[in-house]
């Protein structure tokens, strides 16, 4: 390959990323994006490969290309290695029928991560939330969180406030997580009501990683379940903020008919412990009948019988802006559940069957610690 440039070519460069999503311990899909119109591709190396590996999009028999926006899955891993990568791009300077002129390559430094081990006992999170486009926020509370020794980051909701231009997720969160973790460890978006709203709101699936394509799902981690709901927005679909062009209320029957067929799958009911993170928590005490408490009673309705069902231990929500613990047997539900506020950060860790929730505030202070 010709003229290889490991900073920027007459600026063209990597300018948002890399940063890892849906890690598991066969896989991962690393996002970035490049200043031009490229042909990108991941090079992974591995101490058990004689040579680095190249991986790259391909859709119905098309290398993916002629983008600026890279999302390319590294498949074949295994569960408790180490693994170095770096993005490499040639830029395409035209791009005809029968004609592909290319520019300069470049690529980046090597980054390393590494994919979880099967059948561990122990896993730690960190979780914010309600950021609202605050980066200097997100990067204060990650300084008072275990950031270092944690698994993974979850995002619980309103990073942003809304989408009307193509860069406020990064400028809201991404960027900033790329900074300080999100080459080597990954962060889970779970999406909030804010992020639907905007002229663009219905592309923050491009920007994030989701399982199975849809914006809720389970994580596992060794012996824990993490399962991440899509609580859609908080008013009634036919309010006219959302001028008719809303449908969360079949959205959240739908997630409800999928929870209850996971809740019996085998892996599931072997799970030690049933975390659930879902940005509009199913029930908030003294919520009153304006409006905006139409997805809380939906909620409640929907998730709080099947939660019960399936033994949840604790379940984290954010949304409210002010922190609230109701502890199980409150509105009959058999969990307790934490709401944290928009100005704090959760530091959730896992160790055999006992589940830690430390929440600290903007000033470092310790405001809540409990075991479950």
């Amino acid at each position: 390959m010709a003229n290889v440039l490991f900073a920027v070519a007459d600026d063209f460069r990597f300018d948002h990323g890399p940063y890892l999503q849906n890690l598991s311990g066969e896989g991962v899909t690393i996002y970035f994006t490049t200043s031009r119109r490229a042909f990108s591709w991941v090079e992974v190396k591995c101490d058990a490969w004689s040579e680095p590996r190249c991986f790259y999009t391909v859709r119905d028999g098309l290398v993916e290309a002629y983008g600026t926006r890279n999302a390319i899955r590294i498949t074949g891993l295994e569960a408790g290695r180490e693994y170095s990568y770096r993005l490499v791009a040639k830029e395409m300077k035209e791009f005809r029928p029968y004609k592909i002129v290319y520019g300069d390559s470049i690529a980046s430094q090597w980054e390393r991560f590494g994919t979880p081990s099967e059948g561990i006992d122990r896993c730690s999170f960190v979780v914010i939330n309600d950021g609202h486009d605050d980066a200097s926020k997100v990067r204060r509370l990650l300084g008072y969180s275990t950031l270092n020794s944690a698994d993974a980051v979850f995002y619980l909701g309103d990073m942003v406030s809304h989408i009307e231009a193509a860069d406020v997720p990064y400028k809201g969160f991404i960027d900033v997580s790329v900074e300080l973790f999100a080459r080597n460890k990954p962060f889970v978006a779970v999406r909030g009501n804010h992020e639907t709203r905007g002229n663009l709101g219905r592309t923050f699936g491009e920007y994030v990683g989701r399982p199975e394509g849809k914006f809720y799902g389970i994580y596992y981690y060794g012996s824990t379940a993490v399962i991440v709901l899509d609580t859609g927005e908080d008013k009634p679909d036919a309010h006219p903020v959302y001028g008719g062009i809303n449908r969360f209320d079949d959205y959240r029957r739908e997630q409800a008919r999928w929870l209850g067929e996971q809740i019996r799958s085998k892996r599931f009911r072997k799970a030690r412990n049933k975390i659930v993170l879902m940005h509009i928590p199913p029930i908030i005490p003294g919520e009153d009948n304006s409006p905006e408490g139409h997805a809380v009673k939906h909620l409640n309705a929907l998730f709080v019988p099947l939660f019960n069902k399936a033994g949840v231990d604790l379940v984290l929500s954010g949304h409210t802006h002010r922190h609230f613990f109701v502890d199980k047997g409150t509105a009959e539900n058999k969990f307790p559940l934490v709401i944290n506020d928009h100005k704090s950060v959760i530091d959730l860790s896992v160790e055999g069957e006992k589940i830690n929730v430390k929440i600290t505030d903007e000033k470092g202070q310790i405001t809540f610690d409990q075991n479950f």
